[in-house]
């Protein structure tokens, strides 16, 4: 019954991931620029952020939430930068091989990404509310029961970006000289996810 928890870290973390979203996006555009073994590196990242994200909303639950709601601005930041990042990915013309001498650090990236999205701290938050009914999940529970349920969000969060990955790979043998589509897609759902979250807030 132990292996419960990892069951459920794994499916939460799938289900919550497997919508478009910056860290999925930023693994398709470094597939297409590089390969599956670098897109990884933001996997791995993404990973624990994603880890970091569920202790945060498993230790604060509800106040997290609270706060979100409290705090407007941050609403509208989160709407204003995937606004500004959509545009841009729309107005850019292609996607090419890398030739700047300048890298950033693919864990980073992937780190970053994960982490600063509020929507999936509340996810979470919403996560743990739904299945305490049904499994005793707390900062107190055991150390066992803990590296389980946050292994299965890692590893969750790693197979859902390897999929995107090999989607990635799936573009680049079908594109052809039809390299700006994947720009324009990434562009196109960042601006519908902000659409999403405008929405939500005028709604709600």
């Amino acid at each position: 019954m132990i292996f419960t928890y990892f069951i459920i870290g794994l499916i939460a973390t799938i289900i919550g991931a497997i919508p478009p979203g910056a860290s999925n996006l930023a693994v398709v555009k470094t597939t297409l620029e590089e390969n599956v073994q670098q897109s990884l590196k933001i996997g791995y990242g993404a990973g624990i952020g994603e880890v970091l994200l569920a202790f945060m909303a498993l230790s604060f639950g509800m106040a997290v939430q609270d706060f979100f709601n409290m705090h407007l601005w941050i609403q509208l930041s989160v709407i204003v930068i995937l606004s500004i990042v959509g545009l841009y990915f729309l107005r850019s013309r292609q996607i090419g091989p890398v030739t700047s001498k300048k890298k950033r650090s693919k864990y980073l990236t992937g780190f970053l990404l994960s982490i600063v999205n509020p929507p999936v701290l509340i996810y979470w938050v919403v996560i743990f509310s739904a299945i305490s009914n049904y499994a005793t999940l707390s900062v107190h529970a055991s150390i066992t029961v803990l590296l389980l349920f946050f292994i299965g969000v890692f590893l969750g969060k790693v197979l859902t970006l390897f999929g995107y990955a090999k989607l990635g790979l799936h573009i680049q043998t079908k594109r052809g000289d039809k390299s700006t589509n994947i720009n324009k897609i990434i562009g196109g759902t960042l601006l519908g996810i902000a659409s999403l979250q405008v929405v939500k807030l005028v709604l709600f």
